[in-house]
């Protein structure tokens, strides 16, 4: 073997572990039927948050953006279906999957529609990814069980289809 060929060698080798150095770590894939990861941070009325301590309550955690059009259509749906089937154990945790300088148009529109979330970006901790297509949502029911992933915007009537087995006290 030539010298030449020798330092490419060495020098290939180094690159690939150097790329596995910097190469960036992935949350863990959410898996239905399996508990929901952790999810803690500070929501955007300043008030910390824990999914752990919706036990016992059946939370929508939903990732979406204000600049999505399919979250724009269904906001509202969320928020009609919070007010209804809240008395039952039902919340939403909406995560703003947007950039940190438009924290102003999270904010307003989830107070628009009385929603409480927070940004990806002030998650203390987070087990799901920090960004998904928008919108996607994961059901989490009362016993702290990932039970559904929903993508696209969801309509009042696949909502219910969705959450009423999960909403039915035991």
């Amino acid at each position: 073997m030539s010298p030449a060929f020798l330092r490419r060698c060495v020098l290939g080798l180094g690159l690939l572990a150097l790329f596995a150095l910097l190469a960036p770590v992935r949350a863990a894939v959410v898996e239905i039927g399996e508990p929901a990861p952790p999810l803690k941070g500070t929501l955007l009325s300043g008030d910390k948050f824990d999914l752990a301590d919706y036990r016992g309550k059946v939370v929508l955690v939903n990732f979406f953006s204000s600049f999505c059009k399919g979250c724009a259509y269904e906001i509202g749906t969320l928020e009609t279906y919070l007010e209804k089937y809240r008395d039952q154990g039902f919340d939403i945790l909406v995560i703003g999957v947007d950039r940190p300088q438009d924290r102003s148009r999270v904010a307003n529109m989830l107070t628009t529609y009385n929603l409480q979330g927070a940004m990806a970006s002030d998650l203390d901790e987070c087990g799901f990814e920090r960004s998904y297509p928008t919108p996607t949502a994961f059901v989490v029911d009362r016993e702290g069980i990932v039970r559904e992933k929903m993508w696209g915007a969801k309509t009042l009537p696949r909502m219910r289809e969705l959450l009423a087995p999960y909403l039915q006290k035991p």
